[in-house]
């Protein structure tokens, strides 16, 4: 029987090397997901975001974190998982336009992976899963934080910080 092979995700397909990447691991709820270090702008204390009117389920409010706004993502509601019984204890704060940031209830280890360590997202997944690598006997899902707005917001119109 022919077996197909694996699909390397698509930043990994292009140029797979034995460059180690860094990435911070966080938990939300039942999920653990890594962040390419790269794409965090600082992590800081729980505080309760503000509710936005009619915004979907998954998107908790908006803080304000070092001089800027953020809309805050509940991840494990925006991935089909419950919602931590013990509330959240962090705001991960991503880069971008989009100005997001991330619920995250534990973690903060700085792990390294190389591409190859790397199996692609698959059909099923969401947009903002980059892939998925296996760490200390655990699936860790890596994001694609470029993708997560619009997971989040399902086509739904916002404004994006322009310079």
């Amino acid at each position: 029987m022919d077996e197909k092979p694996t699909q390397l995700p698509f930043s990994v397909a292009m140029n797979a090397s034995e460059q180690p990447r860094k990435f911070r691991i966080f938990e939300a709820g039942a999920l653990r997901f890594g962040v390419s270090e790269r794409d965090i702008s600082t992590v800081a204390e729980w505080r309760k975001p503000t509710p936005l009117p009619q915004a979907p389920e998954s998107v908790l409010g908006v803080v304000s974190l070092e001089g800027r706004m953020l809309t805050v993502i509940d991840l494990a509601l925006l991935a089909g998982s419950p919602a931590p019984s013990d509330g959240y204890r962090h705001i991960l704060a991503l880069r971008g336009d989009e100005q997001l940031a991330i619920a995250v209830t534990s973690g903060g280890a700085t792990v390294e992976f190389v591409d190859l360590d790397f199996s692609a997202a698959t059909e099923d997944d969401e947009k903002f899963v980059l892939g998925r690598v296996q760490h200390e006997g655990a699936e860790i899902i890596t994001l694609n934080p470029a993708e997560l707005f619009f997971c989040a917001f399902r086509g739904r119109e916002r404004r994006r910080r322009r310079f």
